[in-house]
């Protein structure tokens, strides 16, 4: 763990969070970000910043952990291991959340918007964590 790790996953928790409000404010997407949160929060104890905070905290952790994870993918270039990622969570949120029955119906649930801010996020953590292995790995020759 180094200085770069821990704000490379701040700065991308804090985009994420800021995207996925403003994505469902303006409904480009139809199912709210901290709607997971009704299981764990019961009745109403917590209110909706708290419920953001904790998203938050939840992405930071993930973050983190995806970027510990990504500095393996040195050999893959950060842009297909970016996109791959993201088509993979995106698809795996739409298709849990809208649980299409057919396939067409899950493609056309496939949420653009969505998409684009998981590769930017993606592309983010990915490149730094590959850029900071190459050249940690340069100043030991």
């Amino acid at each position: 763990m180094n200085k770069t790790m821990f704000l490379t996953a701040l700065f991308a928790a804090i985009f994420t969070t800021i995207s996925l409000k403003f994505l469902h404010f303006f409904n480009f997407i139809h199912w709210s970000p901290i709607g997971w949160l009704k299981f764990w929060t019961g009745k109403g104890w917590m209110n909706e910043y708290g419920k953001w905070a904790l998203l938050f905290l939840v992405l930071f952790v993930v973050c983190f952990v995806f970027y510990a994870i990504s500095k393996w993918t040195t050999a893959i270039p950060p842009m297909v291991t970016a996109i791959a990622i993201s088509l993979i969570i995106t698809a795996a949120v739409d298709w849990t959340i809208g649980m299409p029955h057919t396939l067409k119906e899950g493609i056309k649930a496939f949420s653009i918007p969505f998409f684009s801010i998981n590769a930017i996020v993606s592309l983010f953590i990915i490149g730094t964590a590959v850029y900071m292995k190459k050249l940690s790995a340069d100043q030991q020759k």
